[in-house]
Parts: C-alpha cells; structure tokens; sequence
C-alpha cells in the first residue's frame, strides 16, 4: 500500500516524522548542564595547600591533587600555581580525621573501619576579597576493611582517604560551579 504513493510523498513523510520526534526531544527539559552555571567571571583558580589541623600524613595533598583534578575536568579555568596568577583562590582546612571500627572479627579486633573527614572551603575572588562560596561543615565517609591474618596485612586507610578525596573534590567544584 505504502508503494501506491509518489517517492516524493515518502520522503517527505519521513521527514516530518523525523522533525517532530526532534520537537517532542526538545521541549522535553533536557539541557546542557553548563547552561546552569553561574558566570563568576573567573578564568584561572589557585588552590592554596589546604592547612592539615589532624595527625593524618599527607591528607592535604590528597585534598589538593583532588581538587587540581576536578577543576580541570569540569571547567575551562586553568589551575595555577601562584595566587598572583589568579582570579580566585580555593583554601580550606582539614579539621578532623577519625577512624571507627563497624565491624569486629575474633576476639575483638576490629575488621572494618570507617574513616570520617571534617574539612572548611572557602572560595573567594583574589581582586575583591569577595567569598563566592563557603562551607564550614564538609564531612566525607569512606570503609575500608583489613585482612585480618598479620602475614597478609595490609591497610586500606590511604585508598579510602583518596576515595574521599574524589568525592570531597567532586562535591566542592560542583558546589562552587552551581551556586550552591
């Protein structure tokens, strides 16, 4: 039956189908996320050393690397080196490291542990003194479980604390990128 209609017909048939499955698509909502964004009017971002107020080696740097990694994949700002070079500045403190057992094995020894991480941001422009965002209350949770046997031990503490190094860095770009 199809083929009683003039090759032109069918064309353009498809055509309008194929235009009106791209209109439904459209005003569906769905948009580019970037479009969101707040234009802060920042090109280049230092992030100072984080200031490390626990007994946990190195978390700072953790934190930094992160965050460094973060910024380079979800914006076009470049990360610089001195704030001299800078927009805005990133600082913050890590408050708190603590680690819990959850779990126990035999004769009470713990076998899972969950490490817990308290941490201050602030984000401000470098020409104003501007804060463009500020949260004092960043708490990150990771498990991490150790092999009980002393032959095979090893422990899982430094891969969780960069687990919650990713999560803190993801969490922290995105809030400054959509105001939250």
């Amino acid at each position: 039956m199809i083929e009683q209609f003039p090759l032109k017909l069918r064309i353009l048939g498809r055509v309008l189908s194929l235009l009106f499955l791209i209109s439904l698509t459209a005003a569906c909502g769905y948009r580019v996320a970037y479009k969101n964004r707040l234009d802060l009017g920042i090109s280049s971002v230092v992030i100072k050393p984080f200031e490390n107020s626990t007994t946990t080696f190195r978390v700072e740097q953790k934190l930094g690397h992160a965050l460094s990694q973060k910024f380079v994949e979800k914006t076009n700002w470049e990360v610089m080196v001195y704030p001299s070079q800078a927009d805005a500045i990133l600082s913050g403190v890590v408050s708190r490291i603590s680690v819990s057992p959850v779990t126990f094995g035999q004769g009470s020894f713990g076998t899972t542990f969950l490490v817990t991480m308290d941490a201050r941001v602030e984000f401000k422009e470098k020409i104003t003194g501007k804060v463009l965002f500020k949260n004092d209350r960043y708490i990150f949770r990771d498990q991490y479980q150790i092999n009980v046997e002393v032959g095979q031990f090893f422990t899982e503490q430094n891969p969780a604390l960069d687990r919650i190094a990713e999560d803190f860095a993801s969490s922290v770009v995105t809030a400054i990128l959509e105001a939250f």
